[in-house]
């Protein structure tokens, strides 16, 4: 999995303006009346990664996780795009990302969408290769739990830093939390974050979670979320 699992969490789909994510749903701000997230699914494994055709990617806001504000379909190379009716609102919500032979995934901001958002990575793990991550990282799974992956970043900007030394929790606490190790692989021996700034929750319960970061010196904005069962949720911590 080397060379392909380390870039499970490069997110640029967390941008936009506003605070710290939360489960309002639709957030007053001021936003254009429509919006568009575009991208490209990606699947990762052993061997690689390739763009992923016939994904299904929808967008939810968090206060209604049954109705998708927008749906569309990756094509052959893999990318999509969702045009989002804001009603001058933020969007505090999430992207879902589903295909057969497939664990799902979902992705959510640190902070509310208030505008267009291109080149969004919606990465995914077959279901042999989700629980592959588990023995790699010498995690026992506990069925009807979820995996949460994050990226710790130095500053608000997607192009900012990668954070080491930092450490993950999580309220409800998840157990075991893993970091890469020198080799860009979950490491059950390491204690913190290296150059990558990569963290993982395993058998997280299912429901709202709230994950953040510690480090000496730093301090880290919380992101919450929703855990569901047997799915990747991947996220980035932010100051």
């Amino acid at each position: 999995m080397k060379n392909s699992l380390p870039c499970l969490l490069m997110l640029a789909a967390c941008g936009g303006g506003g605070g710290g994510n939360n489960n309002d749903g639709m957030t007053p701000d001021t936003t254009p009346t429509t919006f568009t997230i575009s991208g490209t699914a990606t699947s990762r494994g052993a061997t690689g990664s390739a763009p992923e055709a016939g994904v299904t990617i929808a967008a939810y806001a968090n206060s209604d996780e049954n109705t998708a504000l927008a749906m569309a379909t990756t094509d052959a190379s893999g990318t999509f795009s969702l045009t989002i009716t804001s009603s001058g609102s933020a969007l505090n919500g999430f992207l879902k990302a589903t295909k057969s032979g497939f664990t799902t995934s979902y992705l959510y901001p640190p902070r509310p969408v208030t505008s267009d958002l291109a080149m969004v990575p919606m990465n995914m793990l077959t279901t042999n290769n989700f629980m592959f991550l588990h023995t790699i990282a010498q995690v026992s799974r506990t069925p009807n739990t979820g995996v949460i992956g994050m990226l710790v970043l130095s500053g608000a900007e997607l192009t900012s830093a990668p954070v080491a030394g930092a450490t993950i929790s999580s309220s409800p606490a998840s157990m075991p939390y893993r970091y890469n190790g020198s080799n860009g692989l979950p490491n059950s021996s390491a204690t913190s974050t290296t150059a990558d700034g990569l963290a993982y929750a395993f058998n997280a319960p299912v429901g709202a979670i709230t994950v953040s970061a510690a480090k000496s010196g730093s301090t880290f904005q919380p992101t919450m979320l929703n855990v569901h069962a047997d799915a990747l949720t991947q996220t980035i911590i932010t100051p």
